[in-house]
């Protein structure tokens, strides 16, 4: 056997479940062991206010079945929460605030350890003298770590009432479907809710679609106003133009 096959035969055993593949001997239990047990700590060191509101055994449980079914696949323990978020909105179908919650925890982290990006001053776009038809191809890069999602929940509120301890007898349940951001500026994660008519034109500039063609998916009137904040929270590090 070559040593590349002594090595996937050796990862396959560790990763392998005790029920489908017993341990072959006391050293590979051990390791085992010590795998899993680094695995469930890094989630609960990404995931802690989500570990905190579902609990202990639940989350476990959770942690236990995602180790076998998604083994590392990177160098970094890092990165390995990525798909546990959609793993708990499955498992925890019918509390759907668990799924976002641990989302939003592990986009924070995501959005504090992702590249730098300088934010865009306003003050060099307005510099640039743009005319209506550049403004109209205009094009935004995002900040560093922008991402968003849906949520039909008081995930946020959630989030905080975990960190100051005030979530027993918390009803995350929410009557609308919002969209929720996350990016960093500076060295400090930011976030906030969005309603569908804000979120539909900075979705499309995240997309990379001009400033025209993204104004034809939402209010014209209200895109001054969106502009002006979206600046000036430093939710983009750069910008071009088509023409």
């Amino acid at each position: 056997m070559s040593l590349a096959a002594l090595q996937r035969a050796f990862i396959a055993e560790i990763a392998a479940s005790d029920e489908d593949a017993p341990a072959s001997s006391l050293g590979m239990q051990i390791y085992r062991q010590a795998y899993r047990g680094r695995l469930a700590a890094a989630l609960e060191i990404s995931f802690e206010r989500t570990r905190c509101w579902v609990g202990e055994e639940s989350f476990a449980q959770a942690a236990a079945h995602y180790i076998l079914t998604h083994p590392p696949h990177c160098w970094t323990l890092d990165a390995y929460g990525a798909d546990f978020p959609a793993l708990l909105g499955e498992l925890f179908a019918e509390n759907p605030e668990v799924g976002e919650l641990a989302w939003f925890e592990w986009t924070l982290q995501q959005a504090f350890a992702a590249p730098d990006r300088a934010a865009l001053d306003p003050a060099a776009l307005a510099a640039a003298g743009l005319d209506e038809a550049q403004w109209a191809g205009l094009r935004f890069t995002m900040a560093a770590g922008y991402a968003a999602r849906p949520v039909r929940t008081a995930c946020l509120a959630l989030w905080r009432a975990l960190a100051e301890g005030e979530a027993d007898g918390f009803d995350p349940a929410s009557g609308e479907w919002r969209r929720l951001i996350v990016w960093r500026r500076d060295h400090t994660p930011h976030f906030r809710l969005l309603d569908a008519d804000e979120f539909a034109v900075l979705d499309a500039l995240a997309r990379e679609r001009t400033l025209g063609e993204a104004t034809a998916t939402g209010d014209p009137a209200r895109l001054g106003e969106w502009l002006a904040q979206w600046l000036g929270e430093g939710l983009f590090s750069g910008f071009s133009t088509a023409l």
